[in-house]
C-alpha cells in the first residue's frame, strides 16, 4: 500500500473511532467478516481482561494508530472498536478498589467461563463495539446496539463471585 493510501486509511480510521474526550478506545484486529459480525452481534470473548487482546489507543495520534494496525497486521483486516465510557470505567473502579480484579472482569455480560487451564473467559457486551473498519475495503459497520455509557445488569454479580473466595 502506497504512503498516500495508507493515510487514507488511517485517516478514515480515525474519523470512524472518533476524537470523542472521557472515553476509553480500544481496537481488536480479526481475520474475517463472520467473525467481526458476530462479535457486534453477540460480544467480544477475552481472555484474564480485556487488555490481553486489544490495544488501548488515544485515536488523536495517527502514528500509534498506524503502530497497532502494522504489529497486528497478520491477525487480520477487521478492525474491531471497543468504546468504554470512562465515567463508566471510574464506577467500576470504585467498585473493585482494593481488590485484584480488573474493570473489565465485572463489565462482562456472563460470569467468568473456564475453558482450558482454568484461564477465565469474560464477554464484553456488545453495546461497547461501535462497529468494525476493513482496511482493505475502507468500509466501516456501524453496531446499531452501540451505548459507551451501558451498565451492564451483571456488574454487582460477577463482583460478588469473583471476590467470593477472597
Amino acid at each position: 500500500m502506497d504512503i498516500k493510501n495508507s493515510e487514507k486509511k488511517l485517516s478514515y480510521l480515525q474519523e470512524f473511532i472518533g476524537l470523542e474526550i472521557n472515553m476509553s478506545k480500544f481496537i481488536h484486529q480479526t481475520p474475517t467478516q463472520e467473525l467481526a459480525e458476530r462479535i457486534i452481534n453477540e460480544g467480544f470473548e477475552f481472555e484474564n481482561h480485556l487488555m490481553h487482546t486489544t490495544d488501548q489507543i488515544s485515536a488523536f495520534d495517527l502514528v500509534e494508530l498506524n503502530y497497532f494496525l502494522m504489529i497486528r497486521r497478520n491477525y487480520g483486516q477487521f478492525t474491531i472498536v471497543i468504546i468504554i465510557a470512562d465515567e463508566l470505567i471510574n464506577f467500576l473502579i470504585q467498585i473493585i478498589k482494593d481488590t485484584n480484579i480488573h474493570y473489565s472482569e465485572i463489565l462482562s455480560k456472563t460470569l467468568p467461563i473456564c475453558k482450558s487451564e482454568d484461564t477465565p473467559i469474560y464477554i464484553l457486551p456488545e453495546q461497547f463495539i461501535k462497529g468494525y473498519f476493513n482496511q482493505i475495503t475502507l468500509e466501516r459497520v456501524y453496531n446499531p446496539k452501540f451505548d459507551p455509557h451501558f451498565r451492564t445488569p451483571t456488574i454487582i454479580e460477577n463482583f460478588e463471585i469473583l471476590t467470593k473466595d477472597l
